[in-house]
């Protein structure tokens, strides 16, 4: 598989923070990998099956894996045999991705980019964007441009993989306020669901303090659209991919329902 590395392009303006970039461009730091210790390593080798099942991959196949962040899900079907290709704007995460996966053979490549703006055409087996890195956006269009990219970078009969919030689950669970504590690291917490420009979306503001004398490390807010299960499956058609099976509830494969924990779709290229 040639791959080539994508230009080093900043994101447009909109959804834009106090500093004046948008939200995604600052928000995914150091910081941000201790919100989630629990998506680690170990959960991704537990759900690397079923992806590969889903996406019909052998060992050996090219995966694309769009806003692959630290790496977790590209090391793990790495592991499996399929030749993985990263692609994240976080240069915090792509360095991590880097350390952990190290520079045996086999290991992913990673490369900065826009997910918007994919350079690859007809390179990949398969495809996954996992874990909500999608519906960042306030014009709908830019959700499109992702899929169009991702269609464009498989090959005929190329499947891609989405896994993203349930809509219905997360208005009926949601957590206005929360503490957490990950090492000498607070994190506050504060939710919400909101119109926004582009239609209902969550936000969730994190600020960050080291408890060693109480001072901040960090502030961001993100903001991801809401889109139901029908939304979904109109932005992967005309993007050109065709869905493939039932909507699921997980990466085990769990049937989706109003309550399941996420919504994945499965969708392979015309």
């Amino acid at each position: 598989m040639q791959q080539a590395s994508p230009p080093e392009r900043l994101p447009s303006p909109q959804a834009a923070s106090p500093t004046g970039k948008a939200w995604f461009a600052h928000a995914f730091d150091r910081a941000w990998l201790d919100l989630y210790p629990h998506r680690n390593d170990d959960e991704a080798r537990r759900n690397a099956p079923v992806i590969a099942r889903l996406l019909g991959l052998r060992v050996g196949d090219g995966v694309l894996d769009v806003s692959c962040g630290a790496g977790r899900y590209a090391r793990a079907l790495a592991a499996r045999g399929m030749r993985v290709t990263g692609v994240d704007l976080s240069r915090d995460l792509l360095q991590e991705a880097r350390r952990r996966g190290g520079d045996l053979p086999g290991s992913p490549d990673y490369f900065r980019g826009d997910a918007r703006r994919l350079p690859f055409a007809g390179q990949f087996r398969g495809a996954i964007s996992v874990f909500t890195s999608f519906g960042y956006f306030e014009d709908r269009a830019d959700d499109v441009a992702i899929f169009t990219g991702v269609r464009r970078a498989l090959v005929p009969r190329g499947r891609f993989l989405l896994d993203f919030l349930n809509e219905s689950q997360v208005r009926a669970s949601l957590v206005p306020q929360e503490t957490k504590v990950h090492g000498s690291t607070r994190l506050s917490i504060h939710r919400r669901i909101a119109d926004g420009p582009g239609g209902p979306c969550v936000f969730k503001r994190v600020d960050a303090t080291n408890l060693r004398g109480d001072t901040p490390i960090s502030s961001f807010e993100e903001r991801v659209r809401l889109y139901t299960d029908a939304e979904v499956v109109g932005l992967l058609e005309e993007a050109g991919l065709r869905p493939v099976g039932e909507a699921l509830g997980d990466l085990q494969g769990a049937p989706y329902m109003p309550d399941a924990p996420r919504l994945v779709r499965v969708a392979e290229k015309r």
